[in-house]
């Protein structure tokens, strides 16, 4: 239970890169417990996570748009990790589930660093709005003010 706590908060306070590297993360997970129930022998619970892991890596492909290089070339890797992960789960072979982490964590680190840099920018932003305005009434009549980036107040 506190997991999933855990998880939600840091789903809520994450930016999209930092959601992707979730992703990841999560993919890199389900793998690793793919290769221990392939080393326990448990078929059903690698089955289990071997489906898991296609979900995720189902979920990646779908978030990519466009025909770009960057686009391309991380479908084709989506595309062999599956492969992987359907080779070692029919073969009950560990080191594909560990080939396909070797492909996947390369990714996941650009996403993490990237997620950082986003928070870092966003962090350094101020906080609320950066135009305000306000009006106040005075004897008979009404005045509109402005307050821009530079702090200064403008008659509106």
């Amino acid at each position: 239970m506190i997991e999933k706590e855990y998880l939600a908060s840091r789903v809520m306070s994450s930016n999209d890169a930092q959601l992707v590297a979730i992703l990841y993360e999560g993919l890199i997970d389900t793998l690793n417990e793919g290769i221990s129930y392939i080393n326990k022998n448990e078929k059903e619970n690698l089955d289990k996570s071997a489906n898991k892991c296609r979900d995720i890596v189902s979920e990646l492909l779908a978030t990519l748009k466009g025909n770009s290089d960057i686009a391309n070339n991380l479908r084709s890797l989506y595309i062999y990790t599956n492969k992987l992960i359907t080779e070692g789960q029919v073969k009950k072979d560990e080191s594909k589930f560990k080939d396909a982490i070797k492909v996947i964590t390369p990714i996941y680190e650009a996403w993490v660093e990237l997620g950082n840099e986003i928070a870092k920018k966003e962090s350094t932003k101020p906080k609320g709005p950066s135009i305000v305005s306000g009006a106040t009434y005075g004897k008979g009549h009404l005045n509109d003010y402005v307050v821009n980036d530079s702090n200064r107040w403008d008659k509106g």
